[in-house]
Order: C-alpha cells, then sequence, then structure tokens
C-alpha cells in the first residue's frame, strides 16, 4: 500500500523537507524536478539509500574522469559497452581491471553527494512524496553523513532567500540546544547562538543564519516559542497605536484639562503600562517592548505639559502620587502571593506618601490583620491601635470598622458586633457587616 503527496519546493525548501523526512522515518521515494532534471531519491525509514539523476553529469563515468581515475575515452568505450551488455558502467570498467574496487565505492559515495547537494541549488520545482511500507535498499549514509550532508547543503549550496525564508516562521522564537556541543563541520563560532531570537541572528551576516538553520534541519537545535508571544503581540500592537496617536489622545485628556485631570488621566495610564506590571513575564522582549511603550506616555505627558497655558503643573506632585501608585500595585500583587511582610511594607510607605488616600489605609489596616490570622505574626493589640488611629482621619470608613470588629470578634470580645453594627451603619450595602450580624442574632437565639 503507498501514500502519494505532492507539493511545490517553494511551499517547503529542500533542507526543512529533508528534516521532516529524516524524523519521521520517512520509508519510500522522493521524486524532485525541475525544468531541466529530474531525481529520485530513494529512503528507508529516514535514510538515504540511493539518488537516480537524469542530469549526465552526474553519472558514475564523469565522477570517475573528475577524480582523474579514467579519461573521456575509457568513459565512452565503457558506457557503450554497459549498453550492449546491459550491465552497470561500473562493473565494465572492473571487469577490463581500469579501476580498483575501491575506487569504484569512493566514486559512488561522491555521486550520491553531488546529486544530492545539487538540488539545494534550486529555489523552484516539483516534490512528489511516494511513501512505501517497505524499501529493499541498505542505506548509503550513516545518519551522522546524512545530517553533515544537509549542514553542507545549507551552508554551501543553499542561497540566502531559501535561508531567510525557512527561518522565517521562527522569528520570534530563540535556538536551544539539544545536545552539549555542536558538529565540527559548521565552521562557525556559534556557542553564543542561543542568546540571541531568530530574527536577530537573520542580521549577523550569512554564515550564522545558515549555521542555524542546518543546526534546526538535523535536529541540533529546535527553536523555542516565548510561553509570552501573546503578551509580545499585545505590547507590539499597543507601541504601534501609541506612536500613531496625538499626546493628549494617549493621555486622554483635552487641550482645557484641569491640573486635577491630568493627574488622574497621567496615573491611571501609567498604572496600566509601567513595565513592573509585566516583572513576571521572564522575556526580553516583553521587557524591551514595555519600556518602549512607557517611554512613549512619558514623551507624550512632556509634550503636553510643554503645551500647556498658564501656571505649570508641579511635576514633584505628579511624580510623589505616581510612585505612591507603582507602590500599591506591588503591595497588591504581594497580598496575592501571601507576602504580607513584603505588603506592609509598601502600603506603609503608601500611606506617608498619601495619607489623605483612604484606600491605602484601608488596605493596610486588612494586610496587617491577614498577617495576623494566617501566620499569628503581628499582634490584635497592633492592628486595633492601627483600626482606632485610621478611623481619626476617615471615620466613615465601613472597611476599617469591618475589621475592627474580627479582631474583637477572635478576642471573643463582646464590642465585636457594635463594630460591625457601626460598619453596616456606614455602608447598608455591607454584605460582611450583614452576615455578621445574622450570625451574631442566630447564636443569641439559640
Amino acid at each position: 500500500m503507498t501514500m502519494t503527496d505532492t507539493f511545490k519546493i517553494e511551499d517547503i525548501s529542500f533542507p526543512i523537507l529533508m528534516k521532516d523526512l529524516v524524523e519521521s522515518s520517512f520509508s519510500g521515494i522522493l521524486f524532485v524536478s525541475n525544468e531541466k532534471w529530474r531525481k529520485g531519491l530513494i529512503l528507508n525509514t529516514g535514510k538515504l539509500c540511493a539518488i537516480q539523476s537524469n542530469n549526465p553529469d552526474e553519472l558514475l563515468g564523469n565522477m570517475l574522469i573528475k577524480m582523474g581515475i579514467i579519461n573521456e575515452e575509457e568513459n565512452e568505450a565503457s558506457l557503450k559497452e554497459a549498453k550492449i551488455e546491459m550491465q552497470k558502467q561500473g562493473v565494465i570498467l572492473l571487469g577490463k581491471g581500469i579501476v580498483q574496487p575501491e575506487e569504484i565505492s569512493y566514486a559512488l559515495k561522491q555521486q550520491l553527494e553531488t546529486r544530492f547537494l545539487d538540488i539545494f541549488t534550486w529555489e523552484s520545482g516539483n516534490v512528489q512524496k511516494i511513501e512505501k511500507q517497505t524499501i529493499d535498499k541498505t542505506p548509503e549514509l550513516s545518519n551522522n553523513e546524512l545530517a553533515r550532508l544537509i549542514r553542507k547543503g545549507v551552508m554551501e549550496q543553499a542561497s540566502f532567500s531559501l535561508v531567510i525564508d525557512a527561518l522565517s516562521p521562527y522569528a520570534d522564537a530563540r535556538p536551544r540546544r539539544k545536545t552539549d556541543s555542536f558538529p565540527g563541520d559548521i565552521g562557525v563560532d556559534i556557542d553564543e547562538i542561543d542568546h540571541y531570537k531568530v530574527s536577530e541572528i537573520l542580521l549577523f551576516g550569512q554564515d550564522m543564519p545558515r549555521a542555524l538553520l542546518g543546526l534546526y534541519c538535523t535536529g541540533v537545535i529546535t527553536f523555542e516559542e516565548s510561553k509570552f508571544k501573546a503578551l509580545i503581540d499585545k505590547l507590539r500592537k499597543r507601541l504601534r497605536e501609541i506612536k500613531d496617536r496625538d499626546p493628549f489622545d494617549i493621555l486622554g485628556v483635552d487641550r482645557d484639562f484641569s491640573d486635577g485631570g491630568l493627574k488622574r488621566a497621567y496615573i491611571k495610564i501609567v498604572k496600566a503600562n509601567h513595565p513592573d506590571t509585566y516583572s513576571y513575564a521572564d522575556d526580553p522582549e516583553v521587557k524591551r517592548l514595555a519600556n518602549e511603550v512607557f517611554t512613549e506616555i512619558q514623551k507624550a505627558y512632556n509634550t503636553v505639559l510643554k503645551n500647556r497655558d498658564g501656571k505649570p503643573v508641579e511635576k514633584a506632585y505628579f511624580d510623589q502620587a505616581l510612585q505612591a501608585e507603582l507602590l500599591y500595585s506591588q503591595a497588591t500583587q504581594a497580598i496575592k502571593t501571601k507576602d504580607y511582610q513584603k505588603a506592609t511594607d509598601l502600603l506603609r510607605m503608601c500611606v506617608k506618601m498619601k495619607p489623605e488616600e483612604r484606600v491605602f489605609t484601608e488596605v493596610l489596616i486588612k494586610t496587617l490583620f491577614l498577617k495576623w490570622q494566617n501566620t499569628g505574626l503581628g499582634s490584635s493589640i497592633d492592628i486595633k491601635t492601627a483600626a482606632r488611629e485610621a478611623l481619626k482621619h476617615f471615620p466613615q470608613s465601613d472597611t476599617v470598622y469591618m475589621i475592627l470588629g474580627w479582631v474583637l470578634k477572635k478576642e471573643h470580645s463582646s464590642k465585636s458586633i457594635a463594630a460591625f453594627q457601626k460598619a453596616l451603619q456606614i455602608n447598608p450595602d455591607n454584605a460582611e457587616a450583614q452576615r455578621e450580624i445574622r450570625l451574631f442574632r442566630m447564636r443569641n437565639k439559640s
């Protein structure tokens, strides 16, 4: 049973095709043809057994002439006799004692290599792949020998445009070694090849990209796509959008903006686009793009300030407000990872920088409670002291009253219900306060 597959060389370059055949342990015949020549590659479980060709320059006799073993007359005479006797030319030459067996063996190997490497120069043509379950031929080349030939074809025969086309689909990927050392036949110093992306390597002249493709097609390296590819695409799109927009549009403010309006807009866009937002993404491209986006935002902000009529905005105020917002963002991330000490330290700084920001104080009190409840660190006295101090500045904070109530409840104090009732009085929609009061009433009934 056979399976046929037909396609163009333009659709898949020959070195990539050979990679697929070797890795899939293909058995069958691969017919390749262009406007002049037609060849048939016979493979057995991914190993090259023989190559048939209609190119007269690749006949055995011509190989022997190039090697200086026979002359033109001996070649013509042996070819003529081979046709009459219906035997191979090599058999005739051996029978006449013109060549030695080892010379024939070497010439046949050179013939196979010549026929194979020639295909790497083809930039167009047709391919027909006929799969067969069994091939009654012994491979002429070992796995290492075939790999060496593929690398040689890429390094010496393939056009550079073919190399670029073959590597372009992996532009954002990074090479990753599959072995500890590279083969010595590459002839290029590529020990640091995995420090760059494919797109960067394509800018390093011709030798490095050729070596990269040769190593990839022979299984020495693989291409590893960044696990943050979607984020990289998102940042690239964001960068393009920002570069094409008006500075006022980037910040989301009118040309007659107020100080407060600019402050809010600036802090909002910086919080959403600060490079620290992507600190979880361990990829240099993410860092580079995030920094570029942030730089464009800073440029837009400076442009807006320069075009402002009247009194300039106090830059120091903006810097402090922005810093506090960034610290708060880091604190909330620390809370998610249950690093309560880090979160507490960051929130204390936020409160010091912007004591009027109620949410900073509320989240600080809540973090002190979480730290005490989940780790046993801290004390109820510290939390109650901080809560009562906070209520002096924010007496209408139902959140602080709720936390105070929880601390008192853990102390088995009857005063906890008063704190919950106060929270509900301030915010009738506080579901947590409603729940605590409901539980208190249920316990008292029983």
